[in-house]
């Protein structure tokens, strides 16, 4: 915050857990330059944009994207002062179709699919020869396989449902996770529950042989299944969605880039 102060720099950019630190240590003179506020990597929670109006009076200056490393790195973003859905339209050059996941067939609109790229911002491919080609020909022709699920609505803006491999199937159902963590963090600012700063809460799922699979959380805050259970179905859930148990931990593990650390989770309460 100092740094920034003393630059006077206009554009922050992060992802959400390290805004947060930021706007959390800064004082609103320090961040008097500030016009635009760049979020990526993951989900900007909604105190993000209540602190940036509240504390520092810089309202509808949150720009959240989408994008992968691959796409050099942005494909998609909501820019200040616009319409705020989903994580915005494809910037100028990028297309964005969705298909099915397993036919590789161009869906209708609003149909929830496999997110696919194109434009001059994509690389050419990876370096090891080894490795599965991410491109697929679509129509004749090449787009890029994003690895993620979403759709795209009349307007052209895309709403992200989650990576591929952060679904998980329940009776006939494709469950989603990051909706979950999306739900219970829309259900915890309305409710007041005690979220802070960085990741507050973290899901995950195991899949056992014979049974049905299990749905964990792990927060930050106590609470109990019966409330989360309970405001789950009140948000729309299905009763297939159920919490199975719930973790209270001191932190929630994060990567460098700020994102959830899942596989330190997984690896450390779910391996037995």
């Amino acid at each position: 915050a100092q740094t920034f102060a003393y630059w006077k720099g206009t554009i922050l950019c992060g992802a959400p857990t390290f805004i947060k630190g930021i706007l959390k240590a800064a004082t609103s003179d320090q961040l008097q330059s500030l016009r635009v506020c760049v979020s990526g990597a993951e989900k900007a929670p909604p105190e993000l944009f209540q602190t940036l109006a509240k504390k520092f009076n810089k309202p509808n200056s949150v720009a959240e994207g989408y994008g992968i490393t691959e796409c050099s790195p942005v494909l998609t973003a909501n820019l200040p002062g616009s319409t705020h859905t989903g994580v915005g339209r494809p910037l100028p050059g990028v297309e964005i179709c969705i298909i099915h996941p397993e036919k590789e067939v161009l869906l209708p609109q609003g149909e929830r699919g496999l997110i696919m790229a194109k434009g001059p911002n994509i690389f050419n491919g990876y370096l090891n020869p080894g490795l599965s080609s991410p491109f697929l020909m679509i129509e004749g022709e090449q787009w890029y396989k994003t690895g993620d699920l979403g759709s795209l609505d009349a307007e052209g803006y895309l709403t992200i449902s989650g990576r591929m491999k952060r679904f998980i199937k329940m009776g006939a159902e494709m469950v989603s996770l990051a909706s979950i963590e999306d739900a219970l963090l829309q259900i915890a600012d309305k409710k007041g529950w005690p979220t802070s700063e960085g990741p507050s809460i973290a899901i995950c799922a195991k899949e056992i042989d014979g049974e049905k699979p299990k749905i964990f959380l792990f927060s930050k805050f106590n609470i109990s299944i019966d409330e989360i259970n309970s405001s789950l179905r009140e948000s729309g859930f299905s009763n297939l969605v159920k919490i199975s148990s719930v973790t209270h931990l001191p932190e929630i593990p994060i990567m460098g880039t700020g994102k959830v650390n899942y596989r330190a989770i997984e690896a450390q309460y779910l391996a037995k």
